[in-house]
């Protein structure tokens, strides 16, 4: 409140003195201009006196006579003047001062005004000749209406700057006695003024910087008891009011941050108001801005932003699902911008956005996952269907034909059987109850290994075992045989002939590291992101040649994260592919 009432103090003292210097030069101003008019009244009588006595010949000769240099000489030494003759170009042929002096003076405004037919022409201004101050003024010379010559005087400014000095010094004291009552005056209106305020206004500070704290005003005084009494319960509700606010801001924060929901606000000047962790992560942003910046600043998506440009321009609310591009993968977002303008003329756009990325994969590999379905059904069933209505129709009879048959269908129906086991195996998930096992793990390799032992003598492969022979590890059963036996039996199909299958295990920090490497045809870049869903297939051809379903990688995938592992892939094509799986046990 003290510095408060030493800036009313100051502005006060500020603003008087920025009248009294405003009177000061409005009264001086006027006075001089006053004195200038009057001067230059005498000076237009004394111009009009020498023109009377010059002959017209002396301009339209441009020369002066002795008789008439004589006249003006005297009248100069008597007056302390100077006196230009000049043409009716506003060339000077004639002057007091400097009898050398032939310049164009037409560029002087006293000449300009006489040359645009004024009656006279003055001006006040320092001489660049003499290098004093003077006043000009010049009238024109005529006969019957047409201008043959201009006759100027000038006199210096001091002869008459000394009133203007007189006055404006008793000005100065008379104005300056009268603003510095009127000064004190109001300092102390001020000051009475302010004297409650003195006691309250530090309160309502103190209460605003801390306004969780309560506080009262301790004063004995009759005439200002209401004010003192109306602040303490003012600060009374404001303590509550505000811890209230902290918690509900707190919760508010909370919830943004815990939602799986993007969430933005632009203000009505296009700064990001604020903007939540999931939102950041749609949009590619390391961390939530911890102050406002433009929202172009820190949205970089051009079709986002062009939506909240629109949104602003149109004053419209928008709704449409839009692709945003992250820095690790691209999302699908349904996103929705509503326009808000209260009574306080305050623009919003607040911005929501769910992530429909999961959701369109999810479709998707619906979608697909019916599909190869069907198709994979579809296939062993039209096989069995056409084979057993062929020996209906009479191949039965011929021995050779129908044991080929039969062992077709034979193996088109183990075939379906899988397919439908691997489907089963699928739908299993963490939801379900497992009991776990002592598994001794080399001897489970070697039994995997042992059930494709014809493909492997057919192909000529290598199979090396690296591992503690004596490890036992406690799984679940159930899920970590079919992990092993589609790995090794991926290993097995896609290896080359006279190739190499390497199995490697071993158990770090109560966790299990098991890979499966070989040297067969490898897996494209493009296509290892994709190699762990359902149904893919790297080369369709050839894995349909193989019997295989398309499901025993991701059946790996699937069953590992029930085990709470994971499994990735390394590959290059020709070279060979590597599965590394890790399994805690704990």
């Amino acid at each position: 409140m003290i510095n408060r009432q030493r800036f009313e103090y100051f502005v006060t003292i500020l603003i008087m003195s920025l009248l009294f210097f405003a009177s000061m030069f409005t009264v001086n101003s006027f006075f001089k201009n006053e004195l200038l008019n009057q001067q230059e009244s005498y000076l237009l009588k004394k111009a009009e006196f020498l023109a009377e006595q010059l002959s017209d010949s002396t301009f339209q000769q441009e020369t002066v006579t002795q008789e008439e240099q004589q006249f003006i000489q005297d009248y100069v030494g008597m007056n302390d003047e100077r006196i230009s003759l000049l043409t009716d170009n506003g060339d000077v042929f004639y002057d007091t001062d400097d009898s050398n002096l032939s310049d164009s003076r037409k560029d002087r405004p006293e000449i300009k005004a006489v040359l645009a037919g004024a009656d006279f022409g003055s001006d006040h201004r320092t001489s660049g000749t003499l290098h004093v101050e003077l006043l000009y003024l010049a009238i024109p010379i005529e006969i019957k209406g047409k201008l043959i010559g201009i006759l100027r005087i000038s006199e210096e400014a001091s002869k008459f700057s000394s009133s203007i000095s007189a006055f404006r010094n008793f000005l100065i004291f008379i104005f300056g006695l009268l603003f510095l009552i009127i000064t004190v005056f109001l300092l102390l209106m001020i000051r009475q003024k302010n004297k409650p305020l003195l006691t309250v206004l530090p309160f309502l500070k103190r209460m605003i910087q801390n306004p969780q704290k309560g506080r009262s005003i301790i004063q004995q005084s009759s005439e200002w008891h209401e004010l003192y009494e109306t602040a303490n319960e003012l600060s009374s509700q404001m303590s509550e009011t505000y811890r209230a606010y902290l918690s509900s801001e707190e919760q508010l924060h909370i919830l943004l941050n815990e939602l799986m929901i993007g969430m933005f606000i632009i203000d009505k000047n296009g700064d990001l108001e604020l903007i939540n962790p999931v939102m950041c992560g749609f949009l590619g942003i390391p961390s939530v801005p911890q102050e406002r910046v433009s929202y172009q600043q820190t949205i970089n998506d051009p079709l986002l932003i062009q939506l909240i440009n629109q949104a602003i321009t149109e004053e419209r609310s928008l709704h449409q699902e839009i692709t945003l591009s992250a820095e690790t993968e691209e999302k699908i977002v349904d996103l929705s911008l509503h326009y808000f303008n209260n009574d306080f003329n305050h623009h919003q756009i607040f911005g929501v956005a769910y992530d429909l990325t999961q959701v369109h994969r999810l479709e998707k590999m619906q979608k697909d996952f019916v599909g190869n379905v069907s198709h994979e059904l579809k296939t062993p069933i039209t096989s069995l269907i056409g084979f057993t209505e062929t020996l209906i129709d009479g191949a039965k009879d011929d021995p050779e034909t129908l044991t080929q048959f039969l062992g077709i269908i034979q193996k088109d129906a183990y075939r379906l059987q899988r397919l439908i086991q691997e489907i089963i195996l699928l739908s299993r998930d963490s939801k379900s109850t497992y009991d776990k096992q002592q598994v001794p793990l080399h001897s489970l390799i070697y039994e995997v290994v042992h059930s494709y032992q014809k493909t492997i003598d057919e192909k000529h492969l290598q199979i090396v075992v690296n591992g503690d022979h004596e490890l036992i590890i406690s799984t679940v059963y159930e899920l970590f045989y079919p992990i092993i036996k589609n790995l090794i039996e991926n290993a097995v199909q896609y290896s080359t002939d006279e190739g190499s299958i390497i199995v490697d295990f071993v158990v770090k920090k109560n966790e299990l590291l098991l890979s499966v490497e070989d040297n067969g045809i490898g897996i494209p870049l493009e296509d290892q992101n994709r190699i762990f869903e359902r149904f893919y297939r790297v080369d369709k051809a050839r894995t349909r040649y193989s019997g295989g379903t398309g499901l025993g990688l991701a059946i790996v995938q699937n069953y590992t994260e029930l085990l709470g592992g994971t499994v990735t892939l390394e590959s290059y094509p020709g070279v060979g592919s590597s599965f590394m799986l890790r399994i805690p046990l704990n």
